[in-house]
C-alpha cells in the first residue's frame, strides 16, 4: 500500500480546499457544572465560491438552550455557540461533521463532565465514524498486495498475511495523519516537501510495529526492519510516480474536505491526568485533530481535573 503516495494526495487536498474548521472548549466549574462552547469558523459565503460553508460543513447546533452570537472578519465568519449543562451531563451532535452540503455526518461526538472524587471531574469526549472508512486511504490494489507479498518471506506470504498487514499499517497510520496530536497534515500547510518526509520516517516505524504485531517471532527484529525499509522504499518509488493522488474532489462544495478540530478543556484548579497536551501556561489542555481520526475506530479524549473551591 503505497502511504507516502496516499499522504502526498492528502496534503494537497488539505491544501486546496480551505474547509471550514471548529474550535470547542469546555470550561469545567468548581460546582462540576460546566461550559459547552462551539466556535464554527470558515469563509463567509460568495457568490461563484466552491468551497464549502459552515452550513455544508457542520450541523449547526440549535434549541433554546443554546446562545449564538456571529462575527466576521476580513472574509472569514466565527459563529459561537453557548450553553450551560449540569455536573454529570451529557451532550450529543454538538459537533456533527457532514459528508456534503446536503449529506449526513460522517463524525458525531457525545461529551460528558462526570464527578470521580471529591473535587475532581473527569471530561470525556468520544468521537465515532459515521462514513465509509475506506473513502480516507482508499482501497488495496491488487498489484499493491502483490508488491506486499513479495516482501514477506516464502512461508508468510500470502493473500491474507498482505491484506492483513495492509489493513493494520492502514489503521496505525490514521493517527499520524490525522491526530490527535501533531498530525501530519498539519505540516504540509507551510512545508509539504518536509512533511512528505516526515510521512516516510514514521510509517516506516509504523510498519515495524505492524510486523510485529501480526507476526510476532515469526520474523526477527532485522527481517522486520528490512522489510519495512523495502516497503517504504516501494511507497516513495510510487509516490514520485503516481499521476493520481487520492481524490480531492471532497474540497468542492459537494465535501465538506477534511475538517480542522481543536478540543479545549479549562477547569480552576489542575490537571491530574489527561491524553491531551497540557498548555503549563494556561493550565489547559488540548487536542488538535481532524474529523477523519475517528475514520477507523472511536477517538475518546479525556482529561481529570482537581477543581479549586
Amino acid at each position: 500500500m503505497r502511504l507516502a503516495a496516499i499522504a502526498c494526495g492528502l496534503i494537497i487536498a488539505v491544501l486546496a480546499s480551505a474547509c471550514a474548521r471548529a474550535r470547542v472548549t469546555t470550561t469545567i466549574k468548581a460546582d462540576g457544572s460546566w461550559m459547552r462552547s462551539v466556535a464554527l469558523i470558515g469563509q463567509e459565503k460568495k457568490e461563484g465560491q466552491m468551497t464549502p460553508t459552515l452550513e455544508d460543513t457542520f450541523v449547526i447546533p440549535s434549541g433554546a438552550a443554546w446562545k449564538s452570537h456571529e462575527e466576521k472578519k476580513n472574509d472569514e465568519r466565527t459563529l459561537t455557540l453557548e450553553r450551560v449543562l449540569a455536573a454529570g451531563a451529557s451532550i450529543e451532535g454538538d459537533i456533527s461533521v457532514k459528508a456534503g452540503a446536503a449529506g449526513k455526518p460522517n463524525m458525531v461526538n457525545q461529551a460528558t463532565v462526570t464527578q470521580v472524587a471529591p473535587n475532581r471531574f473527569e471530561y470525556r469526549e468520544t468521537l465515532r465514524w459515521k462514513g465509509d472508512p475506506t473513502k480516507i486511504l482508499g482501497k488495496i490494489k491488487p498489484e499493491d498486495l502483490a508488491k506486499i507479498k513479495a516482501k514477506l518471506p516464502a512461508e508468510l506470504a500470502t493473500d491474507a498475511n498482505a491484506q492483513a498487514l495492509a489493513d493494520k499499517t492502514a489503521e496505525l497510520s490514521i493517527p499520524l495523519l490525522f491526530g490527535p496530536g501533531d498530525p501530519l497534515l498539519t505540516m504540509g500547510f507551510l512545508h509539504p516537501d518536509l512533511a512528505v518526509r516526515r510521512a516516510g520516517q514514521r510509517i516506516g516505524a509504523l510498519m515495524v510495529k505492524a510486523l510485529e504485531q501480526q507476526f510476532g517471532d515469526k520474523l526477527t527484529a532485522a527481517q522486520r526492519r528490512d522489510i519495512a525499509f523495502k516497503m517504504i522504499q516501494d511507497t516513495f518509488s510510487s509516490a514520485t510516480t503516481t499521476p493520481n493522488p487520492p481524490d480531492p474532489s471532497s474540497t468542492t462544495t459537494n465535501s465538506s474536505g477534511f475538517v480542522p478540530l481543536l478540543f479545549i478543556v479549562k477547569a480552576p484548579g489542575r490537571v491530574v491526568s489527561s491524553n491531551g497536551e497540557v498548555d503549563e501556561l494556561t493550565g489547559e489542555v488540548f487536542w488538535g485533530l481532524f474529523s477523519e481520526a475517528a475514520a477507523f475506530k472511536d477517538v475518546v479524549l479525556t482529561a481529570v481535573v482537581e477543581v479549586l473551591n
